[in-house]
């Protein structure tokens, strides 16, 4: 199982962001909307899975990749 810390997503977002040509700061603007995105899924079952792993908060995208990463399995 793979897991990345805090340090890893940060590093992560700044390699998108060199492969893309962008900014950090738009790779990660792009990543809240698209979690925004996620935590309003007008899907019931969608919501649940996103409560289940965020609660009620709205994570950052470096929280996003931490949590996530967690579950991932191959």
């Amino acid at each position: 199982m793979i897991k990345f810390n805090k340090r890893d997503s940060k590093k992560m977002l700044k390699e998108v962001a060199r492969l893309r040509g962008v900014s950090v700061a738009e790779v990660r603007e792009e990543m809240q909307l698209a979690i925004e995105e996620a935590r309003n899924n007008p899907d019931a079952e969608k919501q649940a899975e996103f409560q289940r792993l965020f609660g009620n908060k709205t994570p950052t995208p470096e929280e996003f990749i931490c949590i996530t990463s967690k579950k991932l399995k191959f």
